[in-house]
């Protein structure tokens, strides 16, 4: 039974019953399936070419390259999706839901009519950018087709919200959920916005009702609407600062002796303290994980109200592993759980932790949710995360990980972030919703202290004070309240936070000043090591500076080195320089920063954040090649990826030299990273680079990109091209240093190898190549692998065994993942050759463990494919191989997958299973074919002459026999050979 279904709507997904398919690498080939799909009727070739592809991309081939992506995802041995000819393709659409369709065909019905439940059902089902972040804004026609369906769905998503929240206002409780949807989709349309505010103020939300109020005059006022006048709409019974998601006029009060332990008021938190205390009571209660997310404005109170759980978490002997997230360190993995772990000297640092490398992410998930669970056993565990906002992606991943895994134990996480800033940290805003949905998290919306509460706060801290004038000025905000308190206590008249800032700094003396200028530059990593030749001071001056800052109440000790006493104070010092000046002390500190990053991943975080801001794009585009290398040895492959990208959008700047040679060396960053989605573009691309490189005598990098774009098309079975690449990469090398021809001959020769072409050739580039290292006293690693992998494919396989580990264990030590996992690669094809399947064991695990921390490419599916080999030949079920050859089928990884597939067949032909011996052995065939690799076609054929014989099928079998002795002549690997011999001969007889 066919059970195929698609969704449209958020990122593309198509599942087939309970499994979820591994879609096409390729935006464009996921977007063809989009535009078919739609509006499934037959269209010309020709127009589907104009729609994705240009004239220099060989659209026909590209069409025809997607169509057979789409063909293995969406095609079955039911029904036949992709329905093509020579002229026209189409999609088949029927008995496939899909969802942006069926939305488009419910709203077509009268909505009013429909039973509520379906309503409700239709909302909750039907959320989602349609194809959010697909727009392939660069194809106009495609870019104009998809933003006009992208307006047709969300209009229907607005008529079915706005029908719930209508028929809902005798349930206002119920209707909210609606209508903040409905406010998002539409934050143009009056009527939305004003149902919103109205339903705030009926369930007592008069904070965020009066919050809303604002925000949607603000987006109104932008279009040119007027809404001011309706705000005494605003319906509020209660001083209530509610959250979305929470009403903390419905939560349990805790029990008495878990609230005794909050001795200090907060004030005006009083619902939001209770709130909090009770989210934690019910945690240690029922054994459920709960995260509780606090937001709101800088200064409003996040910081004091994560303290006030840290604080309840330790006088109740509760473990707590707590940390904040910094900008300038947004891309150093797992930072976040990193510095919790190290700060608690209570928890055993995990084996993961205990070095500066990370393990690889699953590694590191599995471990962090180990420990969670370890503690979780003796009691109840507090995370707190501030400033979550700028949480990297790494650490966001983890959260989400561990909170699922971890659903059923006493674990209590508390986050406070920035309302602004959180909405454009995309991996933290996925993981939110995705807690969400499985009813993990709770938002707690912190909005500006009431009157009555601002008051209070700064009687107590200056009781002569004119509290009511202070409290309006602070707008509600307790920090700034805080601050011009004491500015109004020092003699200060200040009505902001901004002047409140100009006047300490005005007290300072001149070296003061400078100190806190670039304090707040390299926040939040303040030291004397790095402000010393910053500010030009002798080591007791920049003393005396520091401590003059700290009588300002502006920089205090900390952890590491200094802080501000508020980020608000760090911020307001920052916007004092000028943005010509700012430029240069970032450019200043990066400069700095490029000489001492060497392994150093914290450094190589803070260079990229400062060349960013410097107004250098070179500096800033080398800046992410040193991040970028370093985020790859660390198996930080989003982050490195990150890095490469925005180098590129650096680099692109840059006059044509450096732009060509620092372009080069972050593409070389972005494949190690990720797979390219449009192979054959990046391909050209990198070759077109390695012509200019030359042109400006750049020979290492021209080199690169020659070998970039070999790498590439041997990847995907353009082995010609392959070969001219990789060849071209050697010859531009003769002219250049002996190192870079060194490492040019052993590129080269590795491709040959690797295409089964002019060995002979390939032997004579290592020697030489070998002779040349000597002579120069250089070593690499890329001669000994190539030798490796040269003596394998002639047999010798101890000498073979014997210089790939030396080969796996430099590459390890250099940190060139790929490289490594590719020696382990093979290392594992000389067992499984001996028929030493325990060794093969080990060699296997090696693979899934690296295939886990490096791209998401074919290295993950075909470790877990021998995996899956491996526990057949020991006579288990294996039932995950048929997945991973899928996913190597979608990888388009011709090499590794006719290689599994011949081993699979070989199996299966030894246990009698001649059929499927057949059919695997007969797509391993066309898979070399392509490939044109003579031993593993040999291999194939071997294996098809025995399954044929061995069924009786004298034709097919004398077909594939003769085959066999027309390729006796061709140069073949020396095991592929020994097994074909006999046959041969006994044809030939």
């Amino acid at each position: 039974m066919d059970e195929l279904e698609i969704q449209f709507l958020g990122e593309i997904r198509v599942s087939r019953g309970a499994q979820e398919l591994g879609l096409p690498p390729s935006r464009k080939t996921r977007g063809l399936l989009a535009f078919l799909a739609m509006d499934p009727r037959s269209y010309r070739r020709e127009h589907l070419c104009e729609l994705l592809w240009e004239i220099p991309d060989d659209p026909r081939g590209s069409l025809r390259w997607s169509l057979s992506k789409l063909r293995r995802l969406v095609d079955s041995d039911v029904n036949i999706r992709i329905v093509a000819d020579r002229s026209t393709v189409a999609f088949e659409p029927q008995g496939v839901p899909i969802d942006a369709l069926d939305l488009l065909l419910l709203v077509k019905q009268d909505l009013a009519a429909l039973p509520l439940d379906e309503l409700k059902h239709a909302a909750d089902r039907y959320q989602g950018v349609f194809l959010e972040g697909l727009d392939l804004d660069n194809f106009h026609e495609f870019y104009t087709w998809c933003i006009g369906q992208r307006e047709q769905v969300t209009q229907a998503q607005i008529q079915v919200l706005g029908n719930l929240v209508q028929r809902l206002q005798s349930e206002p409780e119920q209707a909210l959920e609606y209508a903040r949807k409905l406010a998002a989709l539409a934050p143009t349309d009056e009527a939305a916005q004003m149902a919103l505010i109205d339903l705030l103020g009926v369930t007592g939300r008069e904070q965020e009702a009066l919050q809303q109020n604002r925000q949607a005059r603000h987006q109104l006022a932008e279009v040119g609407i007027d809404f001011s006048h309706k705000a005494d709409r605003t319906r509020v019974h209660h001083s209530i600062k509610a959250p979305k998601g929470v009403d903390l006029m419905t939560i349990p009060a805790p029990r008495k002796e878990v609230m005794q332990y909050v001795s200090e008021r907060i004030y005006g938190r009083d619902n939001e303290v209770r709130a909090l205390v009770a989210g934690f009571d019910k945690v240690c209660e029922q054994s459920r994980a709960k995260l509780v997310l606090l937001r709101g404005e800088p200064g409003i109170g996040k910081s004091r109200m994560l303290q006030v759980g840290r604080d309840l978490a330790e006088k109740l002997s509760t473990c707590v592993l707590a940390a904040d997230a910094f900008e300038s360190e947004i891309v150093r993995p797992f930072a976040l759980w990193n510095d919790a772990i190290r700060r608690n000297q209570h928890v055993d640092v995990p084996a993961l932790f205990v070095s500066d490398v990370p393990e690889s992410r699953d590694h590191v998930f599995a471990g962090l949710s180990e420990l969670i669970a370890t503690q979780c056993a003796s009691g109840p565990v507090l995370v707190s995360f501030d400033d979550l906002q700028w949480c990297d992606e790494s650490s966001a991943a983890a959260l989400h990980y561990v909170m699922r895994m971890n659903r059923d134990r006493p674990l209590y996480v508390l986050a406070g972030a920035r309302e602004a800033e959180l909405r454009d940290n995309t991996p933290v805003n996925q993981a939110i919703r995705g807690l969400r949905h499985e009813g993990l998290l709770e938002d707690i919306f912190l909005g500006p202290l009431d009157a009555e509460s601002i008051c209070e706060l700064i009687k107590e801290a200056a009781p002569k004070s004119d509290a009511d004038r202070l409290a309006t000025e602070s707008g509600g905000n307790p920090l700034l309240a805080v601050e011009l308190v004491r500015a109004e206590a020092a003699g200060d008249k200040v009505g902001s936070l901004a002047q409140l800032v100009r006047e300490r700094l005005a007290r300072l003396s001149d070296e003061a000043r400078e100190v806190v200028l670039w304090a707040s530059v390299l926040a939040p990593n303040i030291d004397r090591r790095t402000l010393e030749p910053l500010v030009g001071l002798t080591r007791i001056d920049l003393d005396a500076a520091l401590e003059s800052s700290q009588d300002q109440i502006m920089l205090v000790p900390a952890e590491r080195g200094f802080r501000f006493s508020h980020d608000l104070i760090g911020s307001s010092v920052y916007q004092e320089i000028s943005e010509s000046r700012r430029q240069s002390m970032h450019l200043r500190i990066a400069e700095q920063l490029e000489v001492d990053t060497a392994l150093n991943l914290q450094l190589a975080a803070d260079l990229a954040h400062h060349a960013s801001k410097s107004g250098d794009v070179g500096l800033a585009a080398r800046a992410m090649v040193s991040a970028g290398r370093l985020c790859l040895r660390f198996y930080a492959n989003e982050d490195a990826l990150g890095l490469a990208l925005t180098g590129l959008e650096h680099a692109a700047k840059l006059g044509d030299a450096d732009r060509v040679c620092l372009s080069l060396e972050l593409s070389d960053i972005r494949v190690a990273a990720a797979p390219v989605p449009d192979w054959e573009a990046a391909a050209a691309e990198y070759e077109h680079l390695a012509e200019q490189a030359l042109d400006h005598g750049a020979l290492p990098y021209a080199r690169l990109g020659y070998q970039l774009a070999s790498t590439l098309r041997w990847m995907h079975g353009d082995c010609d091209a392959a070969r001219y690449s990789s060849l071209q990469a050697e010859r531009v090398t003769r002219g250049g240093s002996a190192e870079e021809h060194i490492l040019g001959m052993a590129e080269t020769a590795k491709c040959l190898v690797l295409l089964e072409k002019d060995l002979p050739q390939a032997d004579a580039m290592l020697m030489e190549a070998r002779s040349l290292a000597s002579r120069k006293n250089i070593v690499t690693p890329a001669i000994v692998q190539a030798s490796g992998m040269l003596r394998y494919y002639e047999g010798e396989l101890d000498t073979a065994e014997e210089l790939l580990q030396e080969a796996r264990t430099q590459f390890k030590a250099r940190g060139e993942r790929i490289n490594e996992y590719a020696a382990n690669e093979y290392l594992l094809m000389i067992d499984l050759e001996r028929g030493d399947f325990q060794g093969a064991k080990s060699h296997c695990r090696a693979l899934v463990e690296l295939g886990g921390k490096v791209r998401e490419g074919s290295e993950l599916p075909y470790a877990q494919a021998v995996h899956c080999l491996l526990d057949r030949v020991g006579g288990g079920d294996a039932p995950g191989l048929d997945a991973s050859l899928q996913a190597l089928r979608l990888a388009d990884a011709k090499f590794r997958l006719s290689y599994i597939l011949n081993r699979v067949a070989l199996l299966e032909l030894e246990q009698c299973h001649y059929a499927s011996a057949l059919e695997h052995a007969g797509e391993a065939l066309q898979c070399t074919q392509v490939l044109a690799r003579a031993s593993e076609m040999m291999f194939a054929r071997t294996t098809l002459v025995l399954a044929h014989q061995a069924l009786g099928q004298q034709a097919e079998m004398q077909e594939q026999l003769d085959a066999l002795q027309n390729m006796e002549s061709m140069g073949v690997a020396r095991w592929a050979l020994q097994r074909a011999e006999p046959l041969i001969r006994k044809g030939g007889a």
